[in-house]
């Protein structure tokens, strides 16, 4: 495992994307741009399993690149720490609540476009 990898890895069991025991959740290769510099990422916790969650990254505000994850509300995500999001419809993606980051980008992912808050 590279540095990068490792890194990687610790970054995902710290957001409760994966376990320590190696069960980590799999990112699609699949980068979805939702407009206004935000882009996500979907996972899921088996290959070929359905959706749990997904990495949204973006700009912060002093141009360095940020990430965030957050978690479905789906049996499949049974398990996993922290809050949980609604799927209101896969295509085109709109999910509720709205997400804010910590370094203060705040949206609302809303037919498969970023709503700035």
């Amino acid at each position: 495992m590279s540095d990068v990898e490792f890194g990687n890895y610790l970054y995902r069991v710290m957001r409760g994307l994966a376990d320590p025991a190696g069960m980590a959740q799999q990112v699609d290769d699949t980068v979805i741009d939702l407009g206004h510099d935000v882009r996500v990422q979907l996972t899921v916790r088996h290959e070929d399993g359905p959706y749990v969650g997904l990495i949204e990254s973006h700009r912060s505000p002093d141009g360095a690149e940020c990430a965030g994850s957050i978690t479905f509300d789906v049996p499949e995500a049974e398990g996993l720490r922290g809050p949980r999001w609604q799927v209101v419809s896969w295509e085109p993606l709109t999910i509720t609540p709205s997400i804010l980051c910590s370094c203060g980008n705040h949206g609302f992912i809303t037919e498969g476009r970023w709503v700035p808050a």
